[in-house]
């Protein structure tokens, strides 16, 4: 059951969020010291307001503040490129983390240098997740280890053999001549305009 925070829980929470992000809450002790708060019970009372209004859950044990507060507002409605049209209100919180699948242990981002994976989208300056548990497999975007140096490609195979191809006519497949290792699979970009 929801219910209308005053000021000073809604501090309270913006420091929770801040400080703790989406890891397990510690112990009230623990908060108490990381927020600088006198009393402990203090950040007792805040924490049973925070969970009777579904702000924070208690998981396993653990203490986690709900997912819906990290993320951006995605509407519901389309945004036409062409003619414009009425929007719509409702919307939905968009989690990043979530919608690119992004697992702490297996994924991380990588930042992409320059152009020769501009057809499929991805342009100098983004940054690319990849996950290191995904099989890969033939036509798969991959960050891979060549002959010493790093680089993002299209997976391709030819017979037994692997190679890499880009998005960019300007570029020439690579074969690997001494190394090749696969470190992930790029599950996702983000642009920054």
């Amino acid at each position: 059951m929801a219910v209308e925070l005053t000021e000073n829980q809604n501090d309270f929470l913006l420091m929770l969020k801040k400080h703790y992000r989406k890891n397990p809450l510690p112990s009230i002790r623990q908060m108490a010291t990381d927020l600088k708060f006198k009393y402990h019970n203090s950040v007792q009372h805040y924490l049973e307001t925070l969970m009777f209004s579904g702000l924070v859950k208690k998981i396993d044990d653990f203490l986690y503040l709900d997912k819906k507060l990290f993320g951006l507002k995605i509407y519901d409605s389309r945004i036409p490129a062409g003619m414009p049209a009425t929007a719509e209100d409702s919307y939905e919180v968009f989690d990043f983390e979530n919608y690119l699948r992004a697992n702490d242990e297996r994924t991380f981002m990588l930042r992409v240098s320059g152009d020769s994976m501009i057809d499929a989208g991805i342009y100098d300056g983004d940054l690319i997740v990849v996950d290191t548990k995904i099989q890969p497999t033939h036509g798969v975007i991959v960050v891979a280890i060549v002959d010493g140096g790093y680089t993002v490609k299209y997976l391709r195979k030819k017979g037994s053999r692997n190679y890499l191809r880009a998005a960019n006519p300007k570029y020439k497949d690579i074969y690997p001549e001494t190394e090749f290792k696969i470190v992930g699979v790029v599950t996702g970009s983000v642009r920054k305009f």
